[in-house]
Parts: C-alpha cells; structure tokens; sequence
C-alpha cells in the first residue's frame, strides 16, 4: 500500500486544520512520524508545490505532493529491554526524571531499533507505551544526543506530555548544561545567536550561519555561556541554550572557535588528533527547571560523569 502514495498527490478535504505530518502518519500508522517529518524537511513531501515545515497546518483544498525515495521501515513497535542503565532521580504520577549515561541513544531508530532509553523505559513503566505522538518515542518530550549524558524529563501521561510539550514550545523549561571545550572564550560570558539548520552544501550535517539562506529550514538559536573553569588548553562552561535546536550547543561552540572536547563531528582539523583521546562529546545536562499544570516549581540537578573531571 505505502508504494503506491511514494509518488502521489493528495488534495486536502478536510474542514479542520490540521499538521501536515500529523496528517500523513494518520494515513499510515505503522510508520514513525519522525520518518515523515524528515520526508517533508528534505523537500520530499509539498505542499501546493512549496517546502513546508512538519508543523505546517493544513487547510481546505491544499495540494499535497508526495514524491519519497526511500521506504519506511515499518514501525512493529518498541520491545521491553532489561539492564539498560539510566537512574531515577525523581518519579511521580504523572511524570520521570532521570539521568541518561553517555553513550544510550534516547528512542529507537531505523538504524539502532534496540539498546536505547526507551526500551530500558518500557521494561520498568509500560504504562507509557502509548503516550506521545510517535510510537517510537513514548513519553519522550524532549531529547539528548547520544553521546550527551544528563537530565531528561519522561512523561507518564498524555496530559503531562502535552503539558511539557507546550513548556518546551513556549520556551519555559530552563536548561542548563556543562561541557568541556577546546581553547578558553575571549569573554567570561557570552551570547551565541544566529541560524542553525541543514548545510547547503552537505545536507547530510547540521550548520550555523548568520544568513538564513544558506541553510535548509533554518531556524533561529540562542545561547548563553559562562566560562566556570579555565586553563590554557580547554575551559569549562555552563550553558544555557533558549531554543532546542538539533546540535545547538555542539554547533554553536564550534561556531566560536571553542568545539567540544571529543566531538567527532564539529572539530578544528588542527586539534583532530587530542580530540581522539575522548570517547565520546564532553557535554552533560546537569539542571533542568520547570513548573507543573498547578504552577508548582520544580528543579533538578545531575552531579557532573566522572569523564568531567580532570
């Protein structure tokens, strides 16, 4: 059935508005959405021949052009898995707070369908299968890359989960994180803002730049950073991003001339070789802060890995 709309046209009927990519998963359940957003941010996906975001609304009578390359795996499920390590710092009713070590990705993926966070979660707190918007990612409202290590907030149902969605959307969860750079800043403090998106050049990785045209979907970023400790080789930093972009932080300490210590991807080719001494990208969510539907405060805190310490 999926082979036949890969190359297809759809006129949108429907009186309502609603999501374009909330739209196509609606047409094939045992698809991830995260498949079709990508679809629609590579362009794959049109909408009365324009390129639009995943968060586009529909409306009566828009045109939708499907044109996939690549079939979806289809999306069986998440299996339970045993002796997946992550702690529980805090848990109640209605949602998890726990720290993710270095090295677990957050959600299952085409390419890592076992191993991850949300199979160790699913063993303990099955309840949460079906909470979310993506059959891969129950209770995830947010996530870290994996070689990030820190906090991460699980919710355990729907109403927290929408809850915590519109917090992140409207930008009051306030996230603080830790990394290890090269080099030290020339400012104690410091804001990074510009553009974070696809390169143009190579679409296959993520890029900064203070013109919007050069990158695909771009989006705007900002953080803020704090020089905590600092010696003539690398500097410790506390950093607050104020947007949730995908490798915020890793692009935009990249972008200063300050990557991070151990990341593979967004290095300075004259510091190549000491970077291979890290196993993995010396960044770490150490506080998130936020408020519940009763407006109660909450705040957590994640003691820095033992890698953190030199």
């Amino acid at each position: 059935m999926f082979t036949n709309v890969l190359k297809n046209s759809i006129i949108y009927s429907h009186k309502s508005p609603e999501r374009i990519d909330k739209f196509i998963c609606s047409l094939f359940p045992d698809v991830s959405r995260r498949f079709f957003q990508n679809a629609i941010k590579n362009g794959e996906i049109l909408v009365n021949e324009k390129t639009v975001s995943p968060s586009y609304k529909l409306k009566q009578g828009d045109q939708i052009k499907i044109n996939i390359k690549k079939s979806p795996q289809v999306d069986l499920g998440v299996k339970p898995e045993k002796n997946i390590p992550f702690e529980i710092i805090f848990e109640n009713s209605d949602f998890l707070v726990v720290n993710k070590p270095a090295g677990i990705s957050v959600h299952p993926s085409e390419k890592e369908p076992s191993g991850t966070l949300v199979n160790g979660l699913l063993e303990k707190y099955p309840e949460i299968e079906n909470i979310g918007e993506d059959k891969l990612r129950p209770g995830i409202v947010h996530r870290l890359d994996k070689e990030t290590s820190g906090i991460l907030i699980v919710a355990k149902t729907q109403k927290s989960f929408e809850h915590f969605k519109k917090l992140f959307q409207d930008r009051k969860v306030q996230k603080t994180y830790l990394a290890w750079v090269w080099g030290t800043p020339k400012n104690q403090t410091g804001k990074i803002s510009d553009f974070t998106g696809k390169s143009r050049k190579n679409p296959t990785k993520q890029a900064v730049s203070a013109n919007p045209d050069k990158l695909i979907n771009p989006k705007e970023a900002l953080t803020f950073y704090k020089v905590t400790k600092d010696s003539s080789e690398k500097s410790l930093l506390e950093l607050q991003p104020k947007t949730g972009r995908k490798h915020q932080l890793r692009l935009h300490l990249h972008s200063i001339g300050h990557p991070i210590l151990g990341d593979k991807k967004y290095f300075n080719k004259n510091i190549k070789e000491e970077n291979k001494a890290f196993y993995r990208h010396l960044l770490h969510a150490t506080k998130i802060e936020f408020s519940d539907w009763n407006n109660q405060k909450f705040s957590f805190e994640s003691e820095k890995p033992k890698d953190f310490y030199f």
